[in-house]
């Protein structure tokens, strides 16, 4: 019989050795199976023509304007429209990530004693994305699927991926992450601020690793979180040191943004009541707030302003609320009790229980936008229904990859790939088949296998479209990330930027796609019909 393949074997030149050998096998199922693999790269990889951006039909193109719906959405039901601050309302620009990375990186080696040649590290913007996890047992970056699976070929030790494979199967006997594991020892990175943080485990781990200085990963991960509570928080007073850099230099950090205030105004002027819900203190929310609108009225925008809310305890907690000296309130007694909300004024802290018993704000007439999963999004929609908007500013780069002929050439020559394995191998089943000799049933199991290789080939191609480490924020190979099944979990629609909002009238229903399920039939003559009747 023809040998298998090893794993010490040269892919690419049996591939070859394979089909020649195909060729002049004689045996038809062979041919056929070589003669389909053909077909697929000719009308895919052949054909770049076919999948250049022109050929997408316009309501099937996605664009980062686009408002993504999850669950059916009446706009007309929505009364109250509340706000996150940082990276919905803030537009912080690419110098942020990079300023993060850098403070966390002097606070490590100037207070925590941590080797001074790790300032000689920089940041590097390409490694990480939101979304991935960090295992403080192991010291392993990697991104899971919905299903708590690790996909295989984003695991990284340092800045290098892991080659050893079989340390995954040791540790998990396969490459499933029970639950219990996940709570007691990963740890998400699933908002904006953990991309430089991921970046800085990764860098730290690779110089400890190359200079032979033991360490453990899960002090490693205290330590730098310790050091962001700082940068953040700094003593709980005074500005943090993060904030205090961002206020100084605003015009590095903060982009102008006119049409936020327009459309807050607009939904003011349409009888919405607003709220300001975030974790960050006033005079940072003032600053900003104040430079990008372009005035230094914004709190006349919103009905109610809660500030420093500690979200995501602030929904549980029972904290009650105080009032901000605002510089422009008089004879405020930050210590007093706070039974009601006063037109003009700023409040901190406070719960969800007390904010909706003060307001009368709740139920399904409430819509909260945020960028972060668990501060901003899940126990809104938990605890009071509220439907959620979550602002995920990745949209803007993934949906220019997705309609790129490259990428779409690449997803439809595995799709196709996948079908021609899937039809091939019920052939073997019938009774034709098992009339062949063992060796040509032999050669036609291996030609399946040049299918699968380049089925592995495609999808490495398809994760580096997007990086080259870790793949899409929203995807792992065939599934959802587990990022992406939180968004769809716990947000009723999502987008790139809150100015999208402003694009759609205030009596706008969204409708979701609906869900095929795998015993369901697809129907890909609808685009067909839909083109029939509104064109092209």
């Amino acid at each position: 019989m023809l040998p298998l393949f090893s794993r010490s074997t040269n892919l690419a030149l049996a591939q070859r050795r394979l089909i020649a050998t195909a060729a002049g096998s004689g045996n038809a199922y062979v041919e056929q199976l070589q003669h389909r693999y053909q077909m697929a790269r000719d009308l895919c990889l052949n054909d770049p023509e076919r999948f250049s951006s022109s050929k997408i039909r316009a309501f099937s193109k996605p664009t980062s304007k686009d408002i993504f719906p999850n669950t059916e959405l009446r706009l007309s039901k929505i009364r109250t429209y509340g706000f996150d601050y940082d990276y919905t309302l803030a537009r912080y620009t690419d110098r942020l990530p990079e300023t993060i990375y850098t403070m966390l990186r002097d606070v490590l080696v100037s207070k925590m004693l941590y080797p001074p040649k790790l300032k000689g590290l920089k940041y590097d913007k390409t490694f990480a994305v939101r979304g991935i996890s960090y295992d403080r047992e192991t010291g392993w970056l990697f991104k899971l699927d919905s299903n708590y699976n690790i996909a295989l070929d984003t695991i990284h030790y340092g800045r290098e991926p892991l080659r050893d494979l079989e340390e995954v199967y040791s540790l998990h006997n396969g490459p499933h992450v029970a639950p219990d594991y996940a709570k007691a020892h990963l740890y998400q990175l699933n908002d904006l601020y953990s991309v430089p943080e991921a970046t800085l485990l990764a860098d730290i781990i690779q110089f400890f690793s190359e200079h032979n200085i033991p360490f453990h990963p899960r002090y490693l991960a205290e330590d730098i979180r310790t050091a962001g509570e700082y940068i953040h928080k700094g003593d709980g007073i005074t500005a943090s040191p993060l904030h205090s850099t961002i206020m100084s230099n605003l015009d590095e950090y903060l982009g102008k943004a006119p049409e936020l205030l327009q459309i807050l105004e607009s939904l003011k002027k349409e009888g919405k009541r607003l709220f300001l819900l975030t974790n960050s203190g006033y005079n940072y929310v003032d600053a900003g707030l104040t430079y990008m609108f372009d005035t230094p009225k914004w709190r006349d925008l919103f009905d109610v302003v809660i500030v420093s809310a500690r979200k995501p305890s602030w929904y549980l907690s029972h904290r009650p609320f105080r009032q901000v000296p605002t510089g422009t309130s008089s004879n405020v007694q930050p210590w007093a009790y706070v039974e009601q909300f006063e037109d003009g004024q700023v409040y901190s802290g406070g719960n969800l229980m007390s904010f909706t018993n003060i307001t009368g704000y709740s139920g399904r007439n409430v819509m909260y936008f945020g960028d972060h999963i668990y501060s901003d999004l899940r126990d809104p929609t938990i605890q009071k229904g509220w439907y959620t908007g979550a602002i995920v500013g990745e949209l803007n780069y993934e949906l220019s990859v997705l309609q790129r002929a490259d990428y779409r050439q690449s997803v439809s020559y595995i799709q196709l790939i996948e079908k021609i394995l899937k039809h091939s191998q019920q052939e073997t089943r019938s009774p034709e088949f098992m009339k062949l000799s063992p060796d040509d049933r032999e050669l036609f199991r291996q030609m399946l296998d040049v299918g699968r290789m380049e089925r592995r080939k495609t999808r490495a191609r398809i994760r580096n479209s997007f990086n080259t480490n870790f793949g899409s924020v929203f995807r792992t190979e065939k599934y959802p990330s587990l990022f992406a099944t939180k968004i769809k979990s716990f947000a009723n629609v999502y987008t790139s930027d809150l100015s999208n909002l402003g694009l759609y009238p205030s009596d706008f229903v969204f409708y979701p796609k609906r869900v095929v399920l795998p015993h369901e039939s697809r129907m890909p003559e609808v685009d067909d019909l839909l083109e029939d009747i509104i064109g092209p």
